[in-house]
């Protein structure tokens, strides 16, 4: 279904309708902005002195490539982090209680 095609359907849509879905689309899209700045003070928190490995503590840790994650109904990528010395790699939301999440967009809205 092209763009057009859509338009053409919410025009069709009462008054009543149109409303209720211009309030889903604006609070879906601020459910997405608001949950990066939650991402970022994690990652800074985490990490404020430096980037330690998660699983052996060693502070030799490299850049390690980046991955994909859906939130809300955008796709972002998030970096991902290897260390020298265990060889294991980890995340900025790894050992929190956002790694788990599929809806970490949600999370703002729960609290």
């Amino acid at each position: 279904m092209a763009l057009t095609d859509i338009i053409k359907e919410i025009e069709k849509l009462n008054t009543a309708d149109q409303l209720r879905l211009k309030e889903f689309f604006t609070k879906s899209l601020a459910s997405y902005a608001a949950s990066e700045p939650i991402f970022k003070e994690v990652s800074e928190q985490k990490h404020k002195d430096c980037y330690t490995c998660t699983h052996c503590h060693s502070n030799n840790v490299v850049r390690f490539g980046k991955y994909s994650v859906k939130v809300g109904l955008k796709t972002m990528e998030r970096q991902r982090y290897r260390c020298k010395d265990c060889g294991k790699t980890f995340t900025d939301v790894t050992n929190t209680p956002l790694r788990w999440s599929h809806l970490p967009h949600k999370w703002l809205d729960f609290i």
